[in-house]
């Protein structure tokens, strides 16, 4: 299957960038094909139709209410249809908001058509690997 990981993170914090790298890896070994895609950087071009399961990972924000990046749903608008994509939410964890921050995250990706199947809050490099095994 053609996974596509759309992730908002700092990958060159210490441990948000093993993180994905997790989950990336774990995806790879259950014998999809992913590519890594960073929604931070210029998406201009960037289209998801071509795949057939969609992951975003975001960082949560705040500190009791939940936020996810700024420009999730603005990337997930623009990249093209997504209707009745398969995907999974993934929100890295923060003190109190994460499971909030998760909720937002999937009220986003549905907002677009997309079926959510998966979401899960990412504490450790062990979580995304297990969350990556279970992809599809």
């Amino acid at each position: 299957m053609k996974v596509v990981i759309l992730h908002f993170l700092d990958v060159q914090s210490k441990d948000k960038g093993p993180l994905l790298k997790a989950l990336s890896d774990a995806a790879s070994h259950a014998g999809h094909q992913v590519d890594v895609v960073d929604g931070t950087r210029s998406t201009d071009n960037l289209r998801l139709t071509p795949y057939e399961y969609v992951v975003v990972v975001s960082p949560s924000y705040g500190f009791l209410k939940g936020r996810v990046h700024p420009r999730v749903a603005e990337v997930l608008s623009s990249c093209g249809t997504l209707t009745g994509k398969k995907g999974a939410a993934f929100v890295t964890k923060s003190l109190f908001s994460a499971p909030s921050a998760n909720h937002v995250l999937m009220q986003a990706m549905e907002r677009e058509g997309m079926v959510v199947n998966d979401f899960n809050v990412l504490e450790n490099i062990q979580q995304a690997a297990a969350a990556g095994s279970r992809l599809g």
